[in-house]
């Protein structure tokens, strides 16, 4: 087993969020809502049937930073991640 997935299936201390968030990949966003969130990882359910790549940037609403996700399991909308690095700074907008 890989040390994401086990990292993954391990990480017991998830707290419910329910948070809007917004998946990116390549040129491509797609709307999701957090459910739960631990330092390791997260589930998500996403709002269309939209392809998910296996590596994606997840941003949540009202948090400063965007994780790197790893897909672990996909059921119908839903989704578990992992994250692959430590938090990183969301990318700035434009010039303010």
């Amino acid at each position: 087993m890989s040390t994401t997935i086990k990292r993954y299936k391990t990480d017991s201390q998830r707290t419910a969020l329910m948070k809007r968030g917004t998946i990116f990949f390549r040129n491509t966003s797609v709307g999701c809502l957090v459910l739960n969130i631990s330092t390791g990882g997260a589930g998500l359910a996403v709002e269309s049937d939209a392809a998910i790549p296996f590596a994606f940037d997840l941003e949540i609403e009202s948090e400063p930073i965007r994780r790197h996700c790893i897909l672990v399991w996909r059921l119908e909308r839903r989704l578990g991640v992992t994250f692959e690095f430590d938090r990183v700074q969301r990318p700035e907008s434009g010039p303010v």
